[in-house]
Protein backbone atom coordinates (compact mmCIF):
# COMPACT_ATOMS: atom_id res chain seq x y z
CA UNK A 1 0.00 0.00 0.00
CA UNK A 2 2.85 2.34 0.88
CA UNK A 3 4.49 1.67 -2.49
CA UNK A 4 1.27 2.61 -4.25
CA UNK A 5 0.93 5.75 -2.13
CA UNK A 6 4.51 6.70 -2.89
CA UNK A 7 4.02 6.17 -6.59
CA UNK A 8 0.82 8.22 -6.58
CA UNK A 9 2.54 11.02 -4.70
CA UNK A 10 5.41 11.05 -7.16
CA UNK A 11 2.98 11.20 -10.07
CA UNK A 12 1.09 14.09 -8.48
CA UNK A 13 4.30 15.99 -7.70
CA UNK A 14 5.57 15.46 -11.24
CA UNK A 15 2.23 16.61 -12.68
CA UNK A 16 2.23 19.68 -10.47
CA UNK A 17 5.82 20.54 -11.38
CA UNK A 18 5.01 20.12 -15.05
CA UNK A 19 2.10 22.55 -14.73
CA UNK A 20 4.18 24.96 -12.68
CA UNK A 21 6.87 24.94 -15.34
CA UNK A 22 4.30 26.21 -17.82
CA UNK A 23 3.53 29.28 -15.69
CA UNK A 24 5.55 32.37 -16.59
CA UNK A 25 5.53 35.30 -14.16
CA UNK A 26 8.38 37.78 -14.65
CA UNK A 27 11.96 37.56 -15.91
CA UNK A 28 14.79 39.94 -16.96
CA UNK A 29 15.15 40.28 -20.71
CA UNK A 30 16.92 42.13 -23.50
CA UNK A 31 15.51 43.75 -26.65
CA UNK A 32 16.59 41.94 -29.82
CA UNK A 33 14.43 43.87 -32.31
CA UNK A 34 12.36 47.06 -32.42
CA UNK A 35 9.18 46.95 -34.50
CA UNK A 36 7.93 49.73 -36.81
CA UNK A 37 10.40 52.27 -35.34
CA UNK A 38 8.53 51.88 -32.05
CA UNK A 39 5.44 53.64 -33.50
CA UNK A 40 3.26 50.93 -32.02
CA UNK A 41 5.46 50.53 -28.92
CA UNK A 42 6.28 46.88 -29.77
CA UNK A 43 9.57 45.00 -29.46
CA UNK A 44 10.93 41.47 -29.65
CA UNK A 45 12.66 40.32 -26.47
CA UNK A 46 14.74 37.43 -25.22
CA UNK A 47 14.74 36.41 -21.55
CA UNK A 48 18.29 36.62 -20.15
CA UNK A 49 18.00 33.96 -17.43
CA UNK A 50 18.37 30.54 -19.05
CA UNK A 51 16.39 27.41 -18.36
CA UNK A 52 18.17 24.88 -16.16
CA UNK A 53 17.02 21.29 -15.86
CA UNK A 54 17.64 18.70 -13.17
CA UNK A 55 19.78 16.62 -15.50
CA UNK A 56 22.18 19.57 -15.82
CA UNK A 57 21.05 20.69 -19.28
CA UNK A 58 20.91 24.46 -19.84
CA UNK A 59 18.93 26.11 -22.62
CA UNK A 60 18.42 29.71 -23.67
CA UNK A 61 14.81 30.77 -23.54
CA UNK A 62 13.24 31.53 -26.93
CA UNK A 63 12.67 35.03 -28.30
CA UNK A 64 9.20 36.44 -27.62
CA UNK A 65 7.77 38.35 -30.59
CA UNK A 66 5.56 41.44 -30.68
CA UNK A 67 5.75 42.45 -27.03
CA UNK A 68 4.03 45.72 -25.95
CA UNK A 69 6.29 48.24 -24.20
CA UNK A 70 5.05 49.80 -20.96
CA UNK A 71 5.66 53.56 -21.15
CA UNK A 72 4.40 55.84 -18.32
CA UNK A 73 1.52 57.35 -20.30
CA UNK A 74 -2.17 58.17 -20.03
CA UNK A 75 -4.67 58.88 -22.81
CA UNK A 76 -3.56 62.54 -23.00
CA UNK A 77 -0.02 62.71 -21.59
CA UNK A 78 3.07 60.62 -21.21
CA UNK A 79 6.80 60.12 -21.24
CA UNK A 80 8.26 58.22 -24.18
CA UNK A 81 11.88 57.51 -25.06
CA UNK A 82 13.90 55.48 -27.56
CA UNK A 83 14.14 51.73 -27.07
CA UNK A 84 17.25 50.33 -28.76
CA UNK A 85 18.37 46.79 -29.52
CA UNK A 86 20.31 45.83 -26.42
CA UNK A 87 18.05 47.72 -24.02
CA UNK A 88 17.23 45.71 -20.94
CA UNK A 89 14.16 45.45 -18.77
CA UNK A 90 11.76 42.97 -17.30
CA UNK A 91 9.05 40.90 -18.99
CA UNK A 92 5.82 40.27 -17.13
CA UNK A 93 3.36 37.69 -18.41
CA UNK A 94 -0.39 38.15 -18.61
CA UNK A 95 -2.72 35.73 -16.87
CA UNK A 96 -4.77 35.61 -20.11
CA UNK A 97 -4.07 35.67 -23.84
CA UNK A 98 -3.31 39.17 -25.18
CA UNK A 99 -3.83 38.70 -28.94
CA UNK A 100 -7.30 40.27 -29.05
CA UNK A 101 -6.27 43.06 -26.67
CA UNK A 102 -3.28 44.02 -28.85
CA UNK A 103 -5.66 44.84 -31.71
CA UNK A 104 -8.22 46.65 -29.56
CA UNK A 105 -8.79 50.23 -28.41
CA UNK A 106 -7.97 49.24 -24.85
CA UNK A 107 -11.55 48.37 -23.92
CA UNK A 108 -12.42 44.89 -22.52
CA UNK A 109 -11.79 42.03 -24.96
CA UNK A 110 -12.32 38.26 -24.97
CA UNK A 111 -9.19 36.05 -24.99
CA UNK A 112 -8.75 34.05 -28.17
CA UNK A 113 -7.75 30.90 -26.26
CA UNK A 114 -7.49 29.49 -22.73
CA UNK A 115 -3.76 30.07 -22.22
CA UNK A 116 -2.65 31.40 -18.84
CA UNK A 117 0.71 33.00 -18.06
CA UNK A 118 1.95 31.89 -21.46
CA UNK A 119 5.43 32.99 -22.61
CA UNK A 120 3.86 34.54 -25.71
CA UNK A 121 1.72 36.93 -23.65
CA UNK A 122 4.51 39.14 -22.36
CA UNK A 123 4.70 42.86 -21.65
CA UNK A 124 8.04 44.68 -21.49
CA UNK A 125 8.92 47.18 -18.76
CA UNK A 126 12.21 48.89 -19.71
CA UNK A 127 14.80 49.89 -17.15
CA UNK A 128 15.79 46.82 -15.16
CA UNK A 129 19.57 46.39 -15.46
CA UNK A 130 22.27 44.27 -13.86
CA UNK A 131 23.85 46.45 -11.12
CA UNK A 132 27.18 46.47 -13.01
CA UNK A 133 25.44 48.09 -16.00
CA UNK A 134 23.38 50.66 -14.09
CA UNK A 135 23.25 54.08 -15.77
CA UNK A 136 22.92 55.56 -12.29
CA UNK A 137 26.65 54.94 -11.81
CA UNK A 138 28.37 58.37 -12.00
CA UNK A 139 31.26 56.85 -13.99
CA UNK A 140 28.88 56.25 -16.90
CA UNK A 141 27.75 59.87 -17.15
CA UNK A 142 29.19 62.83 -19.06
CA UNK A 143 28.05 65.42 -16.55
CA UNK A 144 28.71 65.37 -12.81
CA UNK A 145 26.06 63.01 -11.46
CA UNK A 146 24.56 62.64 -8.01
CA UNK A 147 22.13 59.86 -7.17
CA UNK A 148 20.28 62.44 -5.04
CA UNK A 149 19.22 64.35 -8.18
CA UNK A 150 16.11 63.77 -10.29
CA UNK A 151 17.40 63.55 -13.87
CA UNK A 152 15.85 63.33 -17.34
CA UNK A 153 18.71 62.25 -19.60
CA UNK A 154 19.23 61.06 -23.18
CA UNK A 155 22.14 59.73 -25.27
CA UNK A 156 24.15 58.28 -22.39
CA UNK A 157 27.54 57.06 -23.56
CA UNK A 158 27.28 58.59 -27.04
CA UNK A 159 29.20 61.83 -26.51
CA UNK A 160 25.96 63.73 -27.15
CA UNK A 161 24.52 63.35 -23.65
CA UNK A 162 21.92 65.94 -22.66
CA UNK A 163 19.98 66.25 -19.44
CA UNK A 164 17.65 68.24 -17.21
CA UNK A 165 18.66 67.91 -13.57
CA UNK A 166 16.54 68.77 -10.52
CA UNK A 167 18.79 69.28 -7.49
CA UNK A 168 17.82 68.64 -3.84
CA UNK A 169 18.57 72.35 -3.25
CA UNK A 170 15.75 73.33 -5.62
CA UNK A 171 18.14 74.32 -8.42
CA UNK A 172 17.38 73.20 -11.99
CA UNK A 173 20.32 72.55 -14.33
CA UNK A 174 20.23 71.91 -18.10
CA UNK A 175 23.38 70.32 -19.52
CA UNK A 176 24.13 69.79 -23.22
CA UNK A 177 26.99 70.29 -25.67
CA UNK A 178 24.47 71.00 -28.42
CA UNK A 179 21.62 73.48 -28.97
CA UNK A 180 18.72 74.44 -26.73
CA UNK A 181 15.60 75.58 -28.61
CA UNK A 182 12.36 76.96 -27.17
CA UNK A 183 9.29 77.46 -29.39
CA UNK A 184 6.23 79.15 -27.86
CA UNK A 185 3.66 81.93 -28.25
CA UNK A 186 4.73 84.11 -25.32
CA UNK A 187 7.73 83.67 -23.04
CA UNK A 188 8.04 85.25 -19.61
CA UNK A 189 11.12 85.02 -17.41
CA UNK A 190 10.92 86.53 -13.92
CA UNK A 191 13.99 86.55 -11.70
CA UNK A 192 13.86 87.97 -8.17
CA UNK A 193 17.59 88.72 -8.37
CA UNK A 194 19.91 88.44 -11.38
CA UNK A 195 19.88 87.23 -14.99
CA UNK A 196 23.30 86.57 -16.54
CA UNK A 197 23.97 85.92 -20.24
CA UNK A 198 27.50 84.68 -21.03
CA UNK A 199 28.09 83.90 -24.71
CA UNK A 200 30.29 84.63 -27.73
CA UNK A 201 27.58 86.30 -29.83
CA UNK A 202 24.13 87.57 -28.81
CA UNK A 203 21.55 88.02 -31.57
CA UNK A 204 18.14 89.52 -30.78
CA UNK A 205 15.52 89.92 -33.55
CA UNK A 206 12.20 91.65 -32.84
CA UNK A 207 9.70 93.86 -34.67
CA UNK A 208 9.63 96.22 -31.68
CA UNK A 209 11.48 96.12 -28.38
CA UNK A 210 10.83 97.88 -25.08
CA UNK A 211 13.37 97.98 -22.27
CA UNK A 212 12.27 99.36 -18.90
CA UNK A 213 15.56 99.47 -17.01
CA UNK A 214 16.49 101.84 -14.19
CA UNK A 215 20.23 102.13 -14.89
CA UNK A 216 22.17 100.62 -17.78
CA UNK A 217 25.92 100.38 -18.24
CA UNK A 218 27.49 99.40 -21.56
CA UNK A 219 31.16 98.44 -21.92
CA UNK A 220 32.57 98.29 -25.44
CA UNK A 221 31.79 99.77 -28.84
CA UNK A 222 28.26 100.35 -30.17
CA UNK A 223 27.50 100.42 -33.90
CA UNK A 224 24.00 101.70 -34.62
CA UNK A 225 22.10 101.84 -37.93
CA UNK A 226 18.86 103.82 -38.19
CA UNK A 227 17.25 106.76 -36.43
CA UNK A 228 17.93 107.49 -32.78
CA UNK A 229 15.28 109.23 -30.69
CA UNK A 230 16.02 110.24 -27.11
CA UNK A 231 13.55 111.58 -24.52
CA UNK A 232 15.64 112.99 -21.70
CA UNK A 233 19.25 113.97 -21.27
CA UNK A 234 21.90 112.50 -23.54
CA UNK A 235 25.45 112.80 -22.19
CA UNK A 236 28.71 112.26 -24.10
CA UNK A 237 31.87 112.18 -21.95
CA UNK A 238 30.09 114.20 -19.29
CA UNK A 239 28.78 116.84 -21.72
CA UNK A 240 25.04 117.43 -22.28
CA UNK A 241 24.41 116.79 -25.97
CA UNK A 242 21.27 118.99 -26.13
CA UNK A 243 22.64 122.14 -24.42
CA UNK A 244 26.38 122.03 -24.97
CA UNK A 245 28.38 124.88 -26.59
CA UNK A 246 31.61 125.10 -28.57
CA UNK A 247 34.57 127.37 -27.91
CA UNK A 248 36.33 129.43 -30.59
CA UNK A 249 33.26 129.82 -32.78
CA UNK A 250 33.92 132.22 -35.69
CA UNK A 251 32.11 132.85 -38.92
CA UNK A 252 33.40 131.44 -42.12
CA UNK A 253 34.86 128.08 -43.07
CA UNK A 254 36.97 127.73 -39.91
CA UNK A 255 36.35 124.87 -37.49
CA UNK A 256 35.15 125.65 -34.01
CA UNK A 257 36.85 124.39 -30.92
CA UNK A 258 35.70 121.39 -28.88
CA UNK A 259 32.38 121.25 -27.04
CA UNK A 260 31.95 122.53 -23.49
CA UNK A 261 29.19 121.98 -20.96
Amino acid sequence: MSDRSGSLQEVLVAAFQNQANQINTAIPCIVVAVRDSLNGAMVDIQPTVNQRFKDGEVKERPVVLGVPVAFPVSSTAGLTFPIKVGSTGIAVFSMRNLDAWKNSSGRPTTPLNYAKFDKGDAMFIPGIQPPSESINNPSKRTWAHSTEDVVLVNNIGTGQECEVRLKPSGDIVINTLQNVEVNCKNANVTATQDITLDCVNLDVTATTATFDIGDTQWVGNINHTGNYTVAGTLMFNGINFASHKHVGVVSGPSNSGGPIA
